[in-house]
This record gives structure tokens, C-alpha cells and sequence, in this order.
């Protein structure tokens, strides 16, 4: 395999930047333009249609839970529906 040659002075050429100093207490209430007091997880969620599968439904009212469950906990919630949803799908090949 060849190798590239390195051009000279190629990694000196950026000079060294002190980082910014960011007043991150200044973004505190901060509130996009249009929603004030508004938060998408505040925001009523429709109730979920029947897809006619129980299986199918099943799996999916638990994303009903994410609602009240820390940001953290969601990826076990959404495995278990995926694990659900492809054991449906995997049925139905079987068919």
C-alpha cells in the first residue's frame, strides 16, 4: 500500500484559538420565538390508532410510557417495541 506524503507544515498551519467563554446562565428561560411556554412533551398526545394486530398495538402503547419515563430510560422502551414489532413482522413471514 502506498503511503500519502504529509505536506509540509501541514498540521502547524491553524494558529492555537482560545475557546470562547460562553454565559450559559444567559440561556436560562430561554424560549424559541412562537412558543412561549410551550414544550413539545407538554403538547397533548392523540391516542393511538388501531392498527387491527394486538400485537402490533400492544407494542405500540407503550411508547405511551415515554411520557413520564427520564430521557435515559427510553432506549430500553423503544428495544422492547422494536423486539415486538419484528416479532410480529417475523410471524407473518412464517405465514
Amino acid at each position: 500500500m502506498s503511503e500519502v506524503p504529509e505536506e509540509p507544515g501541514a498540521v502547524d498551519e491553524f494558529p492555537e484559538v482560545e475557546p470562547a467563554a460562553v454565559d450559559f446562565e444567559a440561556f436560562d428561560g430561554f424560549e424559541p420565538a412562537g412558543v412561549a411556554g410551550a414544550h413539545p412533551l407538554d403538547a397533548d398526545i392523540p391516542p393511538a390508532v388501531s392498527t387491527g394486530d394486538f400485537r402490533v398495538d400492544s407494542a405500540l402503547s407503550r411508547l405511551e410510557e415515554l411520557a413520564g419515563v427520564p430521557v435515559a430510560e427510553h432506549v430500553a422502551v423503544f428495544d422492547d417495541v422494536h423486539a415486538q414489532l419484528r416479532a410480529a413482522l417475523a410471524d407473518l413471514d412464517e405465514r
